[in-house]
């Protein structure tokens, strides 16, 4: 992925198995969003493609990649913050529904029905990440940790196969980053794939069933926690000097 003279993404070739929780994980500025927006449809790749699930994705609209299977959260907090958290995830449910503006206006029955089920399934999928007792409340009035969840929420709504989370622990206190693990550890079990980017490595080398390392848009290493974690090459990135030097 170009931007001009500047190259985000050099060669990268990933492979994320399903039902699994693979990290990508690298230095500020090593090109880990720009997967994720290449992966959503914000960006088309200069070169390459993107594959999932026997369709190819790069260059389609980001409502036709969230209808095959793929949710995304952001760095920042990205919510409707003067909607209740009901109302949030039922914004995510509405990517499959397919009433439109007619029959919302004319109150038609399926309309009714989606909407209908729509409340329920926000219900459910609050209860799921521990935020459903602040369900009547406006975005902007939660707790950071509790817009975090509400936003993974909204993603899980669209019922993707795939769920990438863009830095799901920042700014969170170390409760609620414990819970946080707990709850990937949860979506992987319902038969979902996560792909992960954070930074706090004792979450990342905890929950992650895999892990690719990006520095400068390329990728130095893969493999188990174990292997990445001691890999001189992955060593040298994130501390800036050769992994044996005193």
């Amino acid at each position: 992925m170009r931007f001009g003279g500047v190259v985000a993404i050099n060669g990268l070739d990933l492979t994320i198995n399903q039902g699994e929780i693979f990290a990508l994980i690298g230095p500020n500025g090593a090109g880990k969003t720009t997967v994720f927006n290449v992966v959503t449809g914000v960006y088309r790749p200069t070169e390459g493609s993107v594959g999932f699930s026997g369709h190819r994705i790069d260059g389609k609209k980001r409502f036709a990649v969230t209808k095959l299977g793929v949710a995304r959260t952001f760095q920042n907090v990205r919510l409707f913050h003067n909607m209740t958290a009901r109302e949030n995830v039922m914004v995510g449910a509405d990517a499959h529904h397919r009433t439109g503006f007619v029959g919302a206006a004319l109150g038609l029955p399926w309309h009714r029905r989606e909407e209908r089920d729509g409340r329920a399934k926000a219900k459910e999928l609050l209860d799921f990440v521990g935020v459903s007792h602040r369900m009547e409340e406006s975005a902007k009035n939660l707790p950071y940790g509790d817009q975090r969840r509400l936003e993974i929420a909204r993603a899980l709504a669209t019922d993707p196969k795939l769920l990438l989370l863009d830095e799901p622990a920042a700014g969170m206190n170390p409760a609620e980053k414990i819970e946080l693990q707990d709850l990937i550890k949860r979506i992987r079990d319902t038969g979902r794939t996560v792909l992960l980017i954070e930074h706090d490595m004792s979450l990342v080398m905890g929950i992650s069933d895999r892990i690719a390392v990006l520095d400068f848009g390329q990728k130095i290493a893969e493999g188990l926690p174990a292997e990445v974690q001691n890999n001189a090459r992955v060593i040298e990135a994130y501390l800036g000097a050769p992994a044996d030097a005193s």
